[in-house]
């Protein structure tokens, strides 16, 4: 078999997969979805088995998987005809109907239960076979093609049937013109992969043609969703159908790649896989905004702020519609569903909003027999007009009701219409100006960048803090903590976050990019970047009560595209203050000074760099800092044990060598060979002896 044989079926596996999948996962109530989610089931268990039996050089394996085929292969018409039959006939099947169908699935299920408990005898024509009730390998398998030709024909002539009674126009005509198609496409390709292997002859064709009938059921299947109008129906499947294929490429040279990379790099680990594993997970949002913006181009501003709204709902743009426009639709399946022969829907001024039948009524006056009023919170937006039904008998009081609820659902269709054109031109307006908004931000920002530095202000004393950031964050002013950092509408951790991002990048300063990223990773970008001004500006009134205008502020300044805090700001710090003495002990000459200095930059160390701070405290950003400041501690530790040590004074140096130790999680060697040095050892209750005593 040529390697190129085994493409039909690889697509119709990842089409399969992805359509019925696809198709349940968005309408999982209706009949026909799931009913064609059990198809392609069948088609994607089918053709994976076909791959791996081409694939799989060990022959028990090969036979495990031709069981598999043979009994998807089983069940496959039937689950034509059961899709064929849901489609065409809802759920007001007849008896000849069930018992073919019934007949189908139980033949399918013997066969299946055959080939999976024998899988060296399967039915077939050509030898090794298995011999049935007398009956002769080679006679049990013609019969069995038979059987599965005759439930495909019959789905074939149902659907004809179905399609030559609908009309010459029409919705649903269109739909079943697909079907018809689809299936037609799928018997034809399902005899030739049963019969061309049973004669020795290969067939690619008949896959070709399984493939091609499989999307065109997709399309049947996702029309028939209630009231859908068929241009959002054909949008919906050209789009399902072409991620389905993208999807077929992707896999494949996927998998193209990884057995070029196993024999180049001579390794069995899946290295291609997991860097497009990564890739795609990396490129997922960044590739959705890029189709949604080529999706939006070339709309007119209604339908753009339209879209724009539904977004805002959280409804997904390629299966909600508009409510005006399941109008049509339902007014075709009501009076399918009664046998309606002619039926109109009017707006208040008598233009025609819907219509069905060859000839609907022109007027709400003329041709009609009922009409119903369409009213909704105490408003009319028109009239639904019906004419005589098709065996003229007069509507029941049961089809009144169901008629009335029709018409209730019309009028609140074309109220929340209204309504939602209202609020999509007031939504593109809330754009517009947002977007003027920013612009201006951007042109102020611009401008205050290029401004000189002012002169000091001498109410910056008025504002100086303390800042505590060896262990958990403590802020200072004038002796008292700062514990409101945001304003009214900031959250005060979010501000305390920003600050202490700030606090520790110091001249470097910090890009909005990453304040979002540490602070607001899970939030919309437009909401993220929203949230963050705001903080911002609650931030800055925390630092300088005395602010009037935003304008005015200094604390925080923006050039660059990097917000920096004014140096100017920070009084003392003890992380300054921590270095300072320690720089103060390796300059000082006399030992008792350099000792006084590490001790008063041991009491300054009160735990590890941010400790507690939100959101920063947390994240990758501040780890280089705090590993090198405890790095720091750990040395002086160190320094002072040696230094109580050379002065014979054991208990203190001890101190120092098991903080180190409990500092680096007990992992010092130097520590360690201090105390061995020492001869000193824990005892329980944290008593301190020498050893042997």
């Amino acid at each position: 078999m040529n390697l190129f044989w085994i493409v039909p079926d690889f697509l119709i596996a990842v089409l399969a997969t992805w359509l019925g999948a696809g198709v349940l996962a968005r309408t999982p109530r209706y009949q026909v979805s799931r009913v064609f989610a059990l198809l392609t089931l069948l088609l994607a268990l089918w053709s994976t088995a076909q791959i791996g039996e081409y694939l799989t050089g060990a022959d028990g394996v090969r036979r495990t998987l031709h069981g598999c085929e043979a009994t998807a292969a089983a069940l496959l018409p039937a689950a034509l005809l059961h899709l064929v039959l849901a489609f065409t006939q809802g759920r007001r099947w007849g008896r000849p109907q069930r018992a073919a169908l019934i007949l189908a699935y139980a033949l399918g299920a013997v066969v299946a239960v055959l080939s999976l408990t024998d899988r060296q005898h399967p039915i077939a024509v050509r030898p090794p076979n298995r011999s049935l009730a007398g009956l002769p390998g080679p006679t049990v398998g013609w019969l069995w093609i038979g059987v599965r030709a005759c439930i495909l024909g019959l789905a074939v002539w149902w659907v004809w049937r179905a399609w030559r009674a609908e009309g010459q126009q029409g919705a649903r005509r269109d739909q079943l013109t697909v079907l018809f198609a689809a299936v037609v496409c799928g018997a034809v390709g399902g005899v030739f992969e049963i019969v061309l292997p049973q004669v020795g002859l290969p067939d690619p064709f008949g896959a070709v043609l399984i493939a091609s009938g499989l999307g065109l059921a997709a399309y049947a299947a996702i029309a028939q969703r209630a009231f859908l109008a068929p241009g959002l129906a054909r949008r919906t499947f050209f789009y399902s159908l072409g991620a389905g294929v993208v999807t077929a490429v992707y896999v494949g040279l996927l998998l193209g790649l990884e057995k070029l990379a196993r024999r180049v790099l001579d390794i069995d680990a899946p290295v291609v896989t997991g860097l497009a594993l990564v890739l795609t997970i990396a490129l997922f949002d960044p590739v959705r905004q890029r189709v949604r913006a080529l999706l939006d181009r070339g709309l007119p501003r209604r339908d753009l702020a339209y879209r724009r709204l539904l977004r805002a709902l959280g409804d997904e743009l390629l299966t909600t519609q508009r409510p005006e426009t399941a109008i049509g639709p339902a007014l075709t399946q009501l009076c399918r569903a009664l046998r309606i022969r002619d039926a109109a829907i009017f707006a208040p001024g008598g233009e025609p909003l819907a219509t069905f039948g060859l000839r609907p009524p022109a007027t709400a006056t003329t041709g009609a027999l009922l009409v119903l009023p369409l009213a909704a919170s105490d408003q009319t937006f028109g009239q639904l007009v019906l004419g005589p039904k098709r065996n003229r008998l007069p509507y029941s009081e049961r089809e009144t009701d169901l008629l009335a609820n029709a018409a209730a659902f019309v009028a609140t269709s074309l109220q929340l219409a209204e309504r939602q054109a209202s609020q999509a031109a007031a939504l593109d307006a809330l754009t517009q100006e947002r977007a003027a908004l920013l612009a201006q931000r951007d042109t102020l920002a611009q401008a205050l960048s290029e401004v000189a530095p002012p002169a000091p202000d001498p109410a910056a004393s008025t504002r100086a803090l303390h800042v505590h950031a060896l262990g958990p964050l403590r802020v200072e002013r004038d002796g008292e903590p700062v514990r409101q950092w945001g304003g009214a509408k900031a959250g005060t951790r979010q501000a305390e976050a920003v600050f202490a991002f700030l606090f520790d990048r110091g001249e470097r300063g910090a890009a909005k990019d990453e304040f979002l990223d540490v602070i607001w990773p899970d939030v919309d970008i437009e909401k993220a970047d929203l949230a963050f001004h705001r903080t911002l500006g609650g931030l800055r009134r925390t630092l300088e009560p005395d602010l009037k205008r935003g304008s005015e502020a200094t604390a925080i300044s923006y050039h660059n595209d990097r917000y920096r805090l004014d140096p100017a700001l920070i009084a003392w710090s003890d992380v300054a203050a921590f270095s300072e003495q320690l720089a103060a002990a390796r300059l000082a000459a006399d030992p008792a000074a350099a000792l006084a200095a590490l001790e008063e930059a041991r009491a300054l160390y009160r735990g590890d760099y941010l400790d507690d701070c939100p959101f920063y405290g947390d994240s990758e950003y501040v780890e280089e800092r705090r590993t090198l400041l405890r790095g720091q501690f750990v040395d002086l530790l160190l320094a002072l044990g040696e230094r109580y040590e050379a002065r014979d004074d054991t208990p203190a140096a001890a101190a120092c060598y098991r903080e180190a130790l409990q500092t680096t999680g007990d992992d010092c060697l130097r520590a360690e060979a201090g105390l061995a040095r020492l001869g000193r050892v824990n005892q329980p209750g944290g008593r301190v002896s020498k050893a042997g005593d």
